[in-house]
């Protein structure tokens, strides 16, 4: 009698394809973070951009801005920001809607962005077309001491990140760049 021999794999053949695949996966997972960054990164500049054409529409259809403002240009407080959010969310007197609320909203603190954290909105509220470069709290490397826009929107671009460690990091997104 003839005896069938089958052709089985040896532990070592089994230990070396485990280890080539944590090899590719220690090499993919690090490059999924990044291209998930970026996205995140994209997603911000986008909503920044349509939150400052929203408070712009606003402005332009109510004469005023959605947060109240002193006269003099400044960062939007966060309990102003939230209470902007919900006026260009459709709580206004006229139920416009200028920015259409998302999964990043809540109604306490206004849109977040990716990593949950409110957007920081700088107004012109004196009304002579430049918000002053002392309002950005270093947010902004001005060569001159004005931005000349009336609205500038921007995100620190990461979780509980403050403008030093977002720039350092080139994480900082904002809608003037």
């Amino acid at each position: 009698m003839k005896q069938i021999q089958r052709k089985q794999f040896t532990l070592i053949e089994l230990l070396v394809v485990i280890a080539i695949i944590g090899i590719l996966a220690g090499l993919v997972f690090p490059a999924v973070g990044a291209v998930r960054d970026k996205g995140k990164m994209s997603r911000a500049q986008t909503e920044c951009q349509n939150l400052k054409v929203a408070i712009a529409n606003y402005e332009t259809e109510f004469a005023c801005w959605p947060a109240k403002t002193s006269g003099n240009d400044a960062l939007v407080s966060s309990s102003e920001y939230s209470a902007m959010c919900r006026a260009l969310a459709g709580t206004n007197s006229r139920k416009m809607v200028f920015f259409e609320p998302n999964s990043n909203y809540k109604e306490s603190e206004g849109f977040l962005d990716p990593w949950g954290n409110p957007y920081q909105v700088i107004l012109d509220a004196n009304f002579d077309n430049k918000l002053d470069k002392s309002v950005f709290n270093g947010a902004a490397d001005l060569k001159e001491n004005y931005l000349f826009q009336r609205i500038a929107v921007f995100s620190y671009g990461m979780k509980e990140a403050n403008i030093s460690e977002a720039k350092k990091k080139g994480k900082l997104v904002s809608s003037w760049k």
